[in-house]
């Protein structure tokens, strides 16, 4: 079982540069926990993108059972930064009955809204994972990389536990494009002092990702879970699309 389904941490706050595919992944993981836990709640904090929110997935999350707290204005023709007032409450019953996902809108502008529940959230079993996508510009240094990772940790005032290597083309997206990134993500969660918790695939890529990653990877880094591979489905599409 990849370590994202862990159940000793209740509260997971992903968080990571504007277009990393934070919020497909936070959809994935919403999903996934769905078969774990009574309850699963989705607070979408990512005020600042309009295009990607977590929240305009209404339809989707109450499908599969899942609850959903926002931007007040999401789904509408406002963008007025307002969050819902039942955010705290939520984040402070996060427990074994009831898991919590926070997908964080991108960089530290993004990081404030976080902040905001900085004491509540310290008071929890929670784990905030830093999600990495070497194809996107602005990260595929690795210093860079990990001064962005600072510049959260210090707005949020929460420390980071976890790397999530989430490295993807879109619809683009080959095994030889995550394979390729992964020594990069294992020397940004190196460097920081982190585990890499997972390493995204496609689910039809999933299989063979995890085959080359061990003809590959695990002789020379062999600290990588054999279950680090975590497959996930494209359900963020772009407006355009």
């Amino acid at each position: 079982m990849s370590g994202l389904l862990d159940r000793n941490e209740h509260l997971t706050i992903i968080t990571g540069h504007y277009g990393v595919g934070k919020t497909n992944l936070a959809l994935n993981l919403v999903r996934d926990l769905r078969e774990r836990y009574p309850r699963v709640t989705l607070i979408d904090l990512d005020i600042v993108n309009p295009y990607f929110r977590a929240s305009e997935s209404v339809e989707f999350l109450h499908d599969i059972d899942v609850d959903v707290l926002g931007p007040v204005f999401a789904g509408s023709n406002l963008d007025t930064p307002s969050l819902s007032p039942g955010i705290e409450n939520t984040l402070a019953i996060a427990g074994p009955e009831h898991a919590v996902v926070v997908d964080v809108g991108g960089d530290p502008d993004g990081a404030r809204a976080l902040a905001r529940f900085n004491s509540t959230i310290k008071n929890r079993a929670h784990r905030l994972l830093y999600v990495i996508n070497q194809q996107r510009l602005q990260t595929q240094d690795i210093e860079e990389t990990l001064e962005l990772l600072s510049d959260i940790e210090t707005t949020s005032k929460l420390s980071a536990s976890g790397v999530i290597a989430n490295t993807h083309l879109q619809a683009e997206t080959t095994a030889e494009t995550i394979v390729a990134a992964i020594p990069y993500a294992i020397a940004v969660a190196d460097k920081a002092g982190l585990d890499l918790i997972a390493i995204t695939a496609p689910r039809e890529l999933s299989e063979e990702s995890g085959k080359r990653i061990r003809e590959d990877i695990y002789d020379s880094h062999s600290t990588l879970d054999k279950s680090i591979i975590y497959p996930i489905d494209r359900l963020i599409k772009t407006p355009w699309e």
